[in-house]
């Protein structure tokens, strides 16, 4: 039997699937947080050098503690908590005490206080959406640019829309971003989708890891048994909290063998784990037979 009989709906997470977003929202978790990092008890960080040797480790293990899909929450945690703890091990060992605390604002607020969390949180927002925009920031964000080249432009696709439609299956996005940035992402990839099957983070609501984003994207798609494709431990519990308010989703992981991710996917049950969406669709008899375009990578 066919592997893709067994599901009825192919639902993507953005960031690390779709699109390769290492030189674009990981590099602007950093480097807002660099401009608007606090010292402890201080206030605005003065120092021009903090931020040298901060990266894309300390991002993932950020991503790992859970409850950071949202990188503007993420810059504020690294901006309030980095200063204090420097990158490398002692900021991978205070993620994990985050995430023994539940992860995400509410463990970082804990620590700062929530005056301190809101008040940052509302600063790095504005400074990362520039970073992020660039000359489009009054277009995407409505902000005055502040930057002369977004780093959007740096985004590279990891699958091409031919190979999407190959599966068979119809698709849809649940991602993390705001909406003019799922706008960008699509823009980027070449995909065209019906307003319905793109899901983002605009309310509370959709904040993975609730279910409800999956939910109500499945059900606008008509899926009983959708595969869901994410790259963080949040998409993966959002997979398991949709089933258990009754949608038969499956998760599939995109992670690099041999990683923690990848460790934490397996352990947590997914269907599949790969280095790469095309790895992971190929794996599940799901691979496309047209032609990548050359250039086209697999790893994310």
């Amino acid at each position: 039997m066919k592997e893709g009989l067994r599901f009825d709906a192919l639902l993507l997470d953005m960031d690390g699937v779709l699109l390769d977003t290492r030189p674009s929202f990981t590099a602007a978790v950093v480097l807002s947080a660099r401009r608007c990092a606090a010292a402890p008890g201080v206030g605005p960080l003065q120092d021009p050098n903090w931020g040298e040797g901060w990266g894309e480790p300390e991002v993932e293990a950020l991503r790992l503690a859970g409850g950071f899909n949202n990188d503007w929450d993420g810059a504020a945690a690294v901006a309030l908590l980095g200063p204090a703890s420097g990158p490398g091990a002692a900021w991978a060992s205070l993620c994990k005490e985050l995430a023994a605390a539940g992860g995400g604002p509410q463990a970082v607020a804990s620590r700062c206080g929530e005056d301190a969390w809101t008040a940052m949180r509302a600063r790095v927002t504005p400074v990362f959406q520039c970073l992020y925009a660039g000359p489009r920031a009054m277009e995407i964000y409505g902000l005055d640019p502040t930057e002369p080249t977004g780093l959007y432009a740096l985004e590279a696709p990891l699958v091409t829309p031919s190979e999407i439609a190959a599966t068979g299956l119809p698709a849809g996005v649940f991602t993390g971003r705001a909406l003019e940035e799922a706008t960008l992402g699509l823009e980027r990839l070449g995909l065209d989708l019906p307003p319905e099957r793109v899901v983002c983070d605009t309310s509370p609501r959709f904040r993975k890891p609730r279910p409800d984003g999956l939910i109500v994207l499945a059900a606008a798609m008509g899926s009983r048994r959708p595969l869901y494709v994410g790259d963080t431990v949040d998409d993966m519990e959002a997979a398991h909290n949709a089933r258990q308010a009754g949608l038969e989703a499956s998760f599939a992981g995109v992670a690099g063998e041999g990683t923690e991710r990848a460790l934490r996917f397996k352990e947590g049950g997914a269907m599949a784990v790969g280095d790469s969406l095309r790895m992971i669709l190929e794996n599940l008899g799901l691979g496309s037979t047209v032609p990548r375009p050359a250039g086209s990578g697999g790893s994310t």
